[in-house]
Formats: structure tokens, sequence, C-alpha cells
């Protein structure tokens, strides 16, 4: 059976190096959202809790509540939270309505547009919301934005940066004006903040930098370790001679004489579908991946029982021409996960 081997020892030397950087393990709040970019929600928190992290970030309440016990403080950035949902769980606010609809006395993040222009909050409604916060009796735990040019750097990053930080000045006064208790602030992720020489914030939401991955050029990028490896099992396996077809429409030329084998892995398991337009696509030792994939196998230079069909998701991004989070994040749930 197929399945995806979370190396542990790589995940704590990510969250060492991110954590040396931040200058303490406090500011490190993970993001699990997405079944934790794919590798598994559950796995990753039990590591997560483990090392010591005490904030994550989820993408709804579905996933908050499959890791409730785990950590002291879960923010579903999306959708409603249960008023019977734990108090351990915030609630995102992207919108005045959201404030005016939420459960009296919920604990609350609000998240604001600091130039994305996606989700959020606008910085001249920070007044309105923060008076039907007191209003309401909803409790401010947090206030963050998201920078859409973490991985770019430059003046772009750095002026919606200048954004956030009116934010939290703004926030701040009122605090003390009005008397509520002052909410942590975080405006930056992983491209973002591993740039940043010095993290003013209370918290730093990591996620693919965690997992062994950064898509900004930065020196940190390259000493950081994928956690992930995907196993495939043999289905079957026959030789076949060069030029045979193989598979729909006959796509999979034999390049040569070999054994080929079929292996329990397709893109029904949500790996993106190889055809004969895509670039040469190999395992991770090598072994050629013929088209077309099919929905729950795929074909291969290989005669092994279990091949490894990749340790490090940038070969498959770049023939896709995506990203690493595309490529991890479609991976099935489906498909069991094993720490080492």
């Amino acid at each position: 059976m197929a399945q995806l081997i979370i190396d542990s020892s790589h995940f704590k030397h990510n969250l060492d190096l991110i954590s040396s950087h931040l200058g303490s393990i406090d500011k490190l709040a993970l993001v699990l959202k997405d079944n934790a970019y794919g590798h598994g929600i559950k796995e990753i928190a039990k590591l997560a809790r483990d090392y010591g992290i005490k904030s994550v970030f989820v993408k709804n309440e579905m996933e908050a509540l499959m890791i409730q016990d785990e950590f002291e403080h879960i923010t579903a950035l999306y959708g409603s939270i249960s008023p019977t949902s734990p108090t351990n769980i915030y609630q995102t606010i992207h919108s005045i309505q959201m404030l005016k609809s939420i459960s009296p006395q919920r604990g609350i993040e609000l998240k604001f547009n600091v130039g994305m222009n996606r989700n959020g909050l606008e910085i001249k409604q920070i007044q309105q919301a923060i008076q039907l916060i007191l209003e309401r009796k909803l409790k401010l735990v947090g206030v963050f934005s998201h920078n859409g040019y973490g991985d770019d750097g430059g003046d772009e990053m750095q002026k919606q940066h200048q954004t956030s930080q009116e934010i939290k000045e703004q926030i701040t006064y009122l605090a003390s004006k009005l008397g509520f208790e002052l909410p942590r602030f975080h405006f930056l992720s992983s491209s973002g903040a591993l740039r940043q020489e010095k993290i003013e914030e209370d918290l730093v939401r990591i996620g693919i930098a965690s997992y062994g991955y950064l898509c900004a050029p930065i020196p940190i990028a390259s000493k950081l370790k994928p956690i992930a490896s995907l196993w495939a099992h043999q289905i079957s396996k026959r030789t076949l001679e060069k030029e045979i077809k193989i598979g729909y429409s006959g796509a999979g030329v034999m390049p040569r004489d070999h054994v080929i084998s079929t292996y329990d892995l397709g893109y029904g398991d949500g790996l993106l579908r190889l055809n004969e337009h895509h670039g040469r696509l190999t395992c991770a030792q090598g072994e050629e991946i013929l088209p077309r994939m099919s929905m729950d196998c795929f074909s291969c230079l290989s005669d092994q029982e279990k091949i490894c069909v990749f340790d490090n998701a940038w070969k498959w991004a770049e023939i896709f021409g995506t990203t690493p989070y595309d490529i991890l994040v479609k991976l099935s749930p489906s498909i069991p996960r094993s720490i080492i």
C-alpha cells in the first residue's frame, strides 16, 4: 500500500533553524491548514506539540476539532465556529458583518487587508470593529494580516508591512484608551519572516518552511529539509520491447527494452496527471514515469516492489509549472501517513 513517510528529524531540524532565526520558540506559530499542507494534520500536530508549539492555524472548524486537545491556541482561518466548540478555538474575522453575526463572547482574531486585496477588514474599519467587539463582549485574541510580497521582498513587501504596523499602532492606542486587553499581533508568514533580521511581532505564522520548502531566494531556503517522502507499491510488472505503447491512447511509449511496473498511486490520489505534453518525469532515484497517468496507478521503468515517488516536491513542481505547495496539498488524506 502507498504511504507518505514523515521524517521527524527533518521536521525538528527545520523548526530549530526557524526558531533560532526568530530568537524564540514562543514566537513560532505553525500553520496546519489543508491537512498540514498535505502532510497529515494529526501526525504533524503531534510532532509540533512535542516540539513545544503552543499556537497553530488551521483552515476551518473541522480541522480545529481534529486537534482540539493538542494546543493552547487554535485559530480557524475561514468559516464560522459553533457555539459549542472548545474555547481554545478562535474564529478569524474578515468583515464587519461577521462581527455582527458571530456568537457573543467568542474568541476571535481580526484579519486585515494590507494591500493583497483578497480577504480581511480595511484599516478604516478599525474603530467600528473595536466598538462591535466591546458591545458584543467578544474576546479579541489576535490581529493579523497577510503580506502578499513575502516571496518577492522589496519595496512592495515593506509597504504592506508598514500598513500592518499602522494597524498595530491604532489598536494599541484604542486598547489603552478603552481599557481592553492588548491582542497578539502577527503580520508575517514563512518567507516574509525569514527575510527580516528582527521580528517585532508577538508571533510569526510559519507554514511551508516548516515542511522544508521556501519559494523565495533567501539563504535559509537551502538549509531546509523536506520532511515527506511519497512511496508506492507495485501492482504488476512485465517486460516490454522498445516502442511498445502503454495505457490510454497509447500515449506512453517504451524508450527501450525494459521491465515496466505499475504502482498504486494516480491522479485519484492527488498526483498531478502526467500526460504526453509534459516533460520527462522521474521518481526519486531516476526511474522514468511514462504518460498517461491513470486515476489509480502509474507506469514506471522499474521492477522494484516499492518505489520512492518523490522525497522532494520541487522536481514535480517544475514539470507541472507550479509550486511544491500545489503538489503536496493535493495528496489524498486516504494515503496512510507514517512518522519515522
